[in-house]
């Protein structure tokens, strides 16, 4: 004899397993990210917009005070000029005659324009 199914049939399998939901829908968090990412933009943008507007302040300002750093520029160039001219004078004084006339040779042969004296730290070139 063989077993046969119960007349109401068998009762459905249960293949799922049965937890709870914990936390929040995924939605949720989309939202709350795409919330965050917007206000993160907003800020970005606001920031953006004040280092822009310090540029322009900086800017204007240096616009302005151009004439006054040209003139403090040349000052400074014609205060170094007669100092090396003071101190090629003292230079001058302790050679002697055949010497001064080789310290007094021209360096540049082209007079069209005057060149400032450049000051660089380091050993005279012609010390070796």
């Amino acid at each position: 004899m063989q077993d046969l199914p119960p007349i109401a049939g068998y009762e459905p399998i249960q293949w799922k397993r049965n937890l709870p939901a914990r936390g929040f829908r995924g939605s949720v968090f989309f939202w709350g990210i795409v919330g965050v990412m917007a206000f993160g933009f907003y800020r970005h943008h606001l920031g953006t917009a004040e280092q822009r507007e310090l540029t322009r302040e900086k800017r204007w300002a240096r616009f302005h005070l151009e004439p006054l750093l040209l003139a403090e520029e040349d000052r400074n160039i014609a205060r170094r000029y007669y100092a090396e001219m003071t101190r090629q004078e003292l230079i001058r004084e302790s050679m002697s005659p055949e010497t001064r006339a080789k310290f007094d040779q021209e360096i540049y042969h082209d007079k069209s324009k005057f060149r400032f004296p450049r000051y660089t730290a380091g050993v005279d070139p012609d010390d070796f």
